[in-house]
């Protein structure tokens, strides 16, 4: 009696091909992202900020601004803010870093200026560079500026910088009062002004 041989196992047709094909397209798509890309988790922060005069006014009232927490406060001899605020003998607000207000005992903390030439709602990066760094800004109602602040909430960060823009949009000198708007990008190194979680 001759003894049969056992069949050799055949994958069904098309498998193979099928395997591949779904290979393929998921080393594809992990191609198409880089995993060390650092990814924003906050979303951009547009608001309205009142303040008051760092000179002729209450110590009680807020006049320096802490810019990744949108938060206008009184300043502190720590230098725990980013930016002060005052107001000139022209009714012009002025725009001082916080190494011009106190000598900040975490050391001096590099906060660049600009002046941009478009609208406030068309500004919708900041840019890379051009900025003036620890100078003070004088300024009217409608003008418009952006910063770069080497900020300490990024002091263990891969990108230590939060951008901003700001307009101003009143001044009253006999109540040493102003208004700004601000659009501010909390995430650490992102310059988008995109509504939302910024891509960059």
């Amino acid at each position: 009696m001759q003894r049969r041989m056992p069949r050799p196992f055949r994958a069904p047709r098309g498998r193979p091909a099928l395997l591949a094909a779904a290979l393929a397209a998921i080393l594809l798509a992990s191609a198409c992202e880089d995993p060390f890309e650092l990814q924003a988790s906050r979303v951009n922060v547009d608001v309205g900020l009142e303040g008051w005069a760092l000179t002729g006014t209450a110590p009680s009232l807020p006049s320096v601004l802490i810019v990744p927490g949108y938060t206008m406060t009184r300043p502190d001899a720590a230098g725990s803010f980013d930016l002060g605020f005052d107001i000139d003998a022209n009714g012009r607000l002025v725009v001082l870093p916080v190494g011009s207000v106190v000598a900040a005992l975490a050391g001096t903390r590099a906060i660049g200026f600009l002046r941009p030439t478009e609208a406030y709602d068309a500004i919708l990066e900041a840019p890379r560079s051009g900025y003036t760094s620890d100078s003070s800004l004088v300024l009217g109602v409608g003008d418009i500026f952006i910063t770069r602040i080497a900020s300490a909430f990024c002091q263990f960060d891969f990108r230590q910088e939060i951008y901003a823009k700001f307009r101003v949009d009143s001044i009253i000198p006999a109540e040493r009062r102003f208004k700004v708007q601000a659009l501010i990008n909390p995430n650490c190194g992102f310059r988008s002004f995109q509504t939302g979680i910024p891509e960059f």
